[in-house]
């Protein structure tokens, strides 16, 4: 096999430079606590074994790496004090991979590429206990769940040495072939927050029965997984839309000369409809269109004046950092002469899935086999710092 030797010298002259640094996997989680902390894979008197994989838009890096060692992250656990385990038997292993969140296989082997390499072989270890941190401290803790490397690992070098191309992601391996009974939670990637805002224009007017529309949205954002929106405070049993747009930006149906937020009645003559509402004969004083239509869903609400509309979202942590900005149109027949009231926009972040995925299974090394598949969750893994 030919090795283009000008190039692997670039790339070991970028690991020496590169060797002496400490880096957080996911890099967004570097000084964030991951919000859903877990007993997997060391919580269990079981066998497990267990496999994360980081794609590379998640890694602190760009090119080839060396890596010495890595630490894992203990939960922050509500600054709750952990007791030491021990003493359980660990090996890990280390690859590139060709596979990417959404093409993951829950057949461990299948996740490897061709430089899978063990890093720790049945190494013996005790996990440190984690003390109290009290209020008002928060996560996340220090990670001190520490692997030395048996010996360097070197990431991103298949393409100068195995003709491969450019690595997808970084796979890393975790069996556990023997531990005692107990919990022991580490840090780990779960359900994120969407950034939530509210914005535009509502004046008091806008209202049915002295009552205001309100647009809210599910906590939990994620690229390829349905999202709900919810309508609250309408009349019951009506029509409602739910506009979406990237932005809150611009004109409504692009019209510069309407820019948003734009008013659905005068504000000179506010029983006159503005001139885009005036297609209608009739103006909804108080009311703005703060978000123009891209997307039109729609519903109906039920006694309580309450509907929800979901819809999925675009697959791909190509998404992550999305905002779609909503906007509450409502049907009610009393509330003005265009029979129109609107919410105050409403905007909100993807946030997940970021670009990690777990496999894990727990087994018992005495009765079962040693298992060739586990269970997959895409968005979850732990938070780890490579040395």
């Amino acid at each position: 096999m030919r090795i283009d030797q000008l190039s692997l010298v670039v790339a070991l002259a970028t690991l020496c430079a590169t060797a002496t640094s400490q880096d957080v996997v996911p890099a967004s989680m570097d000084g964030v606590e991951g919000g859903g902390g877990t007993n997997i894979p060391f919580g269990s008197g079981l066998e497990c074994r267990y496999q994360c994989l980081y794609e590379v838009g998640a890694l602190p890096w760009t090119g080839p790496r060396a890596l010495t060692g890595m630490r894992i992250r203990p939960d922050f656990n509500n600054g709750s004090a952990t007791p030491a385990k021990g003493f359980l038997t660990i090996s890990i292993r280390l690859s590139t991979s060709s596979r990417t969140v959404t093409s993951i296989s829950s057949a461990f082997d299948q996740n490897h590429g061709v430089d899978a390499t063990w890093v720790v072989v049945d190494r013996v270890v005790q996990l440190p206990a984690q003390p109290v941190i009290a209020p008002p401290a928060t996560g996340p803790r220090p990670a001190n769940i520490e692997f030395a490397f048996d010996a360097p690992w070197f990431y991103g070098l298949t393409p100068y040495t195995q003709d491969q191309p450019a690595p997808d992601s970084l796979l890393v391996e975790i069996w556990i072939k023997q531990q005692p009974n107990g919990s022991y939670r580490v840090d780990n990637l779960s359900n994120c927050s969407s950034q939530q805002a509210s914005f535009g224009a509502l004046d008091a007017s806008c209202a049915d029965n002295g009552m205001q529309v309100e647009l809210t949205s599910g906590e939990t954002m994620l690229a390829g997984a349905s999202y709900t929106w919810t309508i609250s405070q309408a009349p019951p049993t009506t029509g409602v839309f739910l506009t979406l747009d990237l932005s809150n930006d611009g004109g409504l149906l692009g019209n510069p000369g309407w820019p948003l937020p734009y008013p659905m009645f005068d504000p000179a003559n506010p029983s006159q409809p503005s001139q885009a509402f005036s297609v209608f004969g009739q103006s909804a004083p108080g009311c703005y269109m703060n978000v123009s239509p891209a997307l039109l869903l729609g519903g109906i609400t039920d006694a309580s004046g309450v509907a929800t509309i979901s819809s999925a979202l675009p697959a791909g942590s190509q998404y992550v950092g999305t905002t779609f900005y909503g906007q509450a149109i409502v049907l009610a027949p009393s509330a003005n002469p265009l029979r129109m009231i609107t919410s105050l926009g409403h905007e909100s972040t993807v946030c997940g899935p970021l670009g990690v995925a777990r496999i894990y299974q727990f087994y018992d090394a005495g009765n079962d086999p040693l298992p060739t598949a586990g269970n997959v969750s895409t968005g979850v893994g732990m938070v780890l710092e490579f040395f």
